[in-house]
């Protein structure tokens, strides 16, 4: 995977807010744009307000100083019934602040992609800070363990929660994998999402953690997906900034829930989607809250961590997933991972074993 270019003194400004969401859809293009346009706006307003939000390497940053993570957690039909009140993040980074008792000095987003990418940058803004171009993902994951942080040795606690109301939940726990479990079970009881500051650590430690030049690739993935192109320039263009290929274009031919049982830690209905490829083969999608797998005429091709997405090309747009009909016409993107990911720690917290599929990663065999 081509080097992402990290910020250099860069800044997020107004006009870069479109291309913002655009690549942080890519990253995660699970759902519609149901929060869409209010997102776009308010972050255009804020920044409109505030002036350009600095966009900072880690190592420009003292190595002493403190920053945490930060990321939406529940589901976006959630956040659209329960809108925020805008205060949320501020109110979790200023209880983070008081629990670790120090001051933080950045902040950072936990996963580059979906409305995750947007909301650190609304709330670095609101809080005077900058932001740092990395992330603990470089695309999203299910669960707020499946971090490189986390493979780095970092805990994910103390970590904090708020909630539309204005409720906010403390959550200590010596186990990654547990401070999950717990924090969504406090999602139940704040509506179905909440505002989450967790990962403090210097920010030497988060630099040697964290995935970095994040940010700044995302904006540049955005910037090519509002430029109008053919799906052939698209994926050379693509490709040159975040190594993405196209595996295959075809036509979906049926869709169908599995009833096979699910890892109850990965919060989705496990779906499966046939396409017939243009040229010939049989393209078979797993889906959970994301595309986890991808085999041609039977063989796997791709495989989280890989980033599997899919292109409309009727409208010459990202799909979501949860928008497929039978019918629609796709081309069928592949863009790898960080390489951490294909470590075999990596592979054992977000591979294919993670979904069921018990079988090698491709890049493994």
């Amino acid at each position: 995977m081509p080097p992402s270019r990290p910020a250099s003194g860069a800044q997020i400004t107004a006009a870069d807010v479109a291309a913002l969401y655009a690549g942080a859809n890519f990253y995660s293009p699970s759902v519609g744009d149901t929060t869409r346009v209010t997102l776009i706006d308010w972050l255009t307003g804020l920044l409109g307000e505030t002036g350009p939000l600095p966009l900072l390497k880690p190592e420009s940053m003292p190595a002493t100083s403190w920053c945490a993570a930060l990321c939406i957690l529940g589901s976006g039909a959630a956040l659209a019934d329960l809108p925020p009140a805008g205060d949320e993040f501020v109110t979790a980074v200023r209880t983070l602040e008081r629990t670790i008792d120090r001051p933080l000095a950045a902040v950072y987003p936990l996963a580059a992609a979906t409305v995750s990418a947007l909301f650190p940058v609304i709330a670095a803004a609101q809080l005077g800070l900058p932001l740092l171009d990395c992330d603990g993902m470089g695309r999203a994951f299910a669960q707020i363990n499946q971090t490189t942080m986390f493979l780095a040795g970092l805990s994910v606690s103390p970590a904090v929660l708020t909630g539309a109301a204005g409720e906010t939940f403390t959550l200590t726990s010596p186990n990654s994998e547990r401070a999950d479990v717990l924090s969504r079970s406090a999602l139940d009881v704040l509506g179905g999402w909440a505002a989450f500051a967790a990962y403090p650590a210097s920010i030497g430690d988060t630099a040697r953690g964290a995935s970095r030049g994040n940010v700044s690739r995302l904006l540049e993935v955005g910037r090519l997906l509002l430029e109008p192109m053919s799906t052939d320039l698209l994926v050379n263009r693509l490709s040159a900034v975040n190594a993405t290929r196209r595996i295959a274009r075809g036509r979906i031919v049926d869709l169908e829930h599995l009833t096979r049982p699910a890892d109850l830690s990965v919060p989705t209905h496990p779906t499966s989607a046939v396409l017939d490829e243009v040229g010939g083969a049989i393209l078979r999608l797993e889906l959970r809250s994301e595309i986890v797998a991808a085999f041609v005429d039977g063989v796997l091709t791709a495989a989280a961590p890989d980033l599997i997405s899919l292109f409309d090309v009727r409208s010459g747009r990202m799909a979501a997933l949860d928008s497929l009909e039978n019918g629609d016409l796709l081309d069928v993107l592949v863009t790898p991972a960080d390489a951490v990911w294909y470590s075999p720690e990596g592979l054992a917290l977000v591979g294919p074993s993670v979904h069921h599929i018990p079988l090698d990663h491709p890049r493994r065999r």
